[in-house]
């Protein structure tokens, strides 16, 4: 029993360690860092792989986080109640703003939504499926997000898009994604104007990080007609949005600061 608990340690450290790198770690580095025997994590590795909680970049051979754990952590969420912890932040910034206010958090390479607040008045509502995926190229969430990555995470996240094209107005490659991403972090938001429907306008920022260490834990939005969110009210827009963005992100901070347990319990 003592060598499957062992085993389990290890295991739980791999998966923890990964997460602090999104882009990959190789072999050598994590053993390394959790002081183990190449062998042992290489063992471990090819476990987690052949289970969905890893995968190994053919390119690079570097080793990051599958998506299996993102959609379990999806479920968690849902189940956990966490959305409507969340919730009232949104209402508030919804009754706010009078507009459609959303949530969404980063599942591996992309967003998955995951709470919503209608601040328009019935009859006058911009009401999206909250089914479909976050187009990263397209909508003011996913550039929010690619704007808040490192460089060389959003340039390999950058590399796996593909450009749908949803409205004459959205950006059709990685180029002008790239001006796109650039001009957002110079404003500190993001705007998607007519680029994943036509006649919305939908203003983002990422909800910040936890930690300096850590990476974003999702982005917060406001979104309806081209005629209500006119250029005159985008920066109040984006003053309220930090604000509520700001207020969500304490809810990531006791994790984040939890203790880090290491090499003396894996081994």
């Amino acid at each position: 029993m003592r060598i499957v608990g062992s085993s389990l340690a290890r295991a739980v450290d791999v998966v923890e360690l990964l997460a602090e790198f999104p882009d990959g770690e190789r072999l050598t580095a994590i053993a390394d860092r959790l002081g183990l025997p190449k062998s042992a994590v290489h063992r471990l590795l090819e476990s987690l792989c052949a289970r969905g909680w890893a995968e190994q970049d053919a390119a690079s051979g570097r080793y990051r986080l599958g998506m299996r754990l993102g959609l379990l952590g999806h479920h968690v969420f849902q189940a956990s109640g966490f959305g409507d912890i969340c919730q009232p932040v949104l209402a508030r910034l919804a009754a706010q703003t009078r507009e459609l206010v959303r949530m969404t958090l980063v599942r591996g390479d992309g967003l998955v939504w995951a709470g919503s607040a209608q601040g328009a008045p019935p009859g006058l509502r911009y009401e999206p499926a909250m089914a479909g995926p976050v187009r990263l190229h397209a909508t003011a969430n996913g550039k929010a997000w690619l704007a808040a990555l490192p460089e060389p995470r959003a340039r390999a996240v950058l590399r796996g898009l593909a450009f749908e094209r949803l409205t004459p107005r959205t950006i059709a490659n990685r180029a002008a994604l790239s001006r796109d991403l650039a001009a957002t972090r110079t404003r500190g938001w993001a705007i998607a104007d007519e680029e994943a429907e036509t006649g919305v306008v939908a203003i983002a920022l990422a909800i910040p990080a936890p930690g300096p260490d850590a990476p974003v834990p999702g982005t917060l939005s406001v979104a309806g007609p081209t005629a209500r969110i006119a250029p005159a009210r985008h920066a109040a827009l984006a003053r309220a949005l930090g604000a509520a963005a700001g207020e969500l992100a304490r809810y990531w901070e006791p994790r984040a600061a939890a203790p880090r347990r290491r090499g003396a319990a894996a081994r």
